[in-house]
C-alpha cells in the first residue's frame, strides 16, 4: 500500500523569471525540487501580489494560489512548508506554519534578522515536534564537498585558518551562503567569540534590511582556528570566496574558473589536483541548474522520514546566524562577542 503523499506549501512566490529553476528564482527551485522527489506533493502557494500567484500556478498546474498565507494555512493544513518571503516576515509566517500543523519548516537564508527571532521558530518547532531546515543549498555541491575533504587530509597538513571573501556590499544577501560554506567546511568546530567593524556609508536595503558599504569580522574557533571575514566593494578583486591556509599550502574555492583552467578550486602549490566537476560550479550546475535544491529536498524529506541529522537542519545555520548578526552587534558595540 502506497504511503500518502506529504502535502506542501510555498509562502512567497516572487515574481516568475525565466531562469526559474536556478539560483536565481528561489519558490520556483523549491517547488521544481517538491515535484521531483517521491512522497512530497506540491499542494498551494501564497504570495500577497496576486499576478506572482497566478504565474506560479501556471508554471505548476494543480497547485492552488492564495493570496493571504494564513488563509493558506487554514484551509490547506500542509506538512511541509517552504518559506520564501522576504527576511523580515519569515518570522511571523514560520510561527504560523507550525501553529497550522507543518511538519517541516524549509527556511530561506538569511534563517532570521534577529536573534530571538531564530530562537522563537526553533523553540515553537521544539513544542511540537516539527524540524526546521535552512536553504544553504550549496552544501550538496560538489566543489563544497571536495573543499571540505581538502583542508582534512595529511596533504593539506592541519588548518590554520580561513579566510571569506565577499565581493560587494549588503553581507546579509549572500553572505550568509558564504559563512555557511566556511562552517560546512569546519565542522564539527564550534565558534567562541567573535569581532567586527562596519562601514555604513551609503547605507542600502535588501528585501527590507539595511545593508552596510563593508565589513571586516574575525571568528574565533574553540581550537584557535579564525575564521577572516572581508566584505565589500574592494573585497573580492582577485580573491576566492574561501581560502583555507593549511600547513603544507592553500586550499581555495572560486566563484568562477581561475583563469584559463575549468575548475573553480585549486590547491596550492599542487594545482593539478584539483578536480574537474563538467558544468557543476560554484552558483549551480549549467545543464541541470535546479540540482542543489533537488538535493537538498529529497535529503530532508530522506532525514525526515529516517529520523536522522540532515545538512540543513537549523542548528547549522543557527550559528552562521549567530555570526552574521554578531558582527553587526560587536561594530555597534565595539566589544568582542561571544558565540554559543
Amino acid at each position: 500500500m502506497n504511503k500518502p503523499s506529504f502535502r506542501s506549501a510555498i509562502i512567497g512566490c516572487g515574481p516568475h523569471n525565466e531562469t526559474r529553476g536556478g539560483c536565481n528564482s528561489v519558490s520556483y527551485a523549491h517547488a521544481a525540487a517538491i515535484r521531483r522527489t517521491l512522497g512530497l506533493e506540491l499542494a498551494a502557494a501564497a504570495s500577497r501580489t496576486p499576478k506572482n500567484v497566478e504565474d506560479f500556478c501556471g508554471e505548476f498546474p494543480g497547485t492552488k494560489g492564495y493570496t493571504d498565507y494564513r488563509e493558506m494555512l487554514s484551509a490547506e493544513r500542509p506538512d511541509w512548508v517552504s518559506i520564501c518571503a522576504f527576511p523580515p516576515d519569515r518570522e511571523e509566517m514560520a510561527l504560523a506554519a507550525l501553529e497550522a500543523g507543518a511538519k517541516i519548516l524549509l527556511v530561506e537564508k538569511p534563517f532570521a534578522v534577529t536573534t530571538e527571532a531564530m530562537r522563537a521558530i526553533q523553540d515553537a518547532a521544539q513544542t511540537i515536534g516539527a524540524r526546521v531546515f535552512v536553504n544553504h543549498q550549496r552544501r550538496y555541491g560538489k566543489w563544497f564537498e571536495w573543499f571540505r575533504e581538502q583542508i582534512r587530509t595529511e596533504a593539506c597538513g592541519p588548518l590554520r585558518a580561513l579566510t571569506l571573501y565577499h565581493g560587494g556590499p549588503g553581507f546579509i544577501n549572500f553572505g550568509p551562503h558564504l559563512i555557511d560554506a566556511a562552517l560546512f567546511a569546519l565542522e564539527p568546530r564550534r565558534p567562541v567569540s567573535l569581532q567586527a567593524a562596519v562601514d555604513w556609508t551609503n547605507a542600502g536595503d535588501f528585501q527590507g534590511v539595511r545593508t552596510e558599504r563593508s565589513l571586516l569580522g574575525d571568528v574565533l574557533f574553540e581550537d584557535g582556528v579564525h575564521l577572516a571575514i572581508h566584505s565589500g566593494p574592494e573585497a573580492g578583486k582577485g580573491q576566492p570566496c574561501l581560502r583555507a591556509a593549511c600547513e603544507h599550502g592553500l586550499v581555495e574555492l572560486y566563484f568562477g574558473p581561475f583563469g584559463s583552467a575549468p575548475a573553480i578550486g585549486r590547491l596550492v602549490p599542487a594545482t593539478e589536483l584539483s578536480p574537474n566537476f563538467g558544468t557543476e560550479h560554484f552558483h549551480h550546475n549549467d545543464i541541470e541548474p535546479n540540482v542543489f535544491y533537488d538535493r537538498a529536498v529529497a535529503d530532508i524529506w530522506d532525514c525526515f522520514q529516517r529520523g536522522t541529522p540532515c545538512r540543513l537542519d537549523a542548528v547549522h545555520a543557527a550559528s552562521g546566524t549567530a555570526i552574521l548578526l554578531g558582527c553587526y552587534e560587536s561594530a555597534r558595540l565595539g566589544t568582542r562577542q561571544p558565540l554559543g
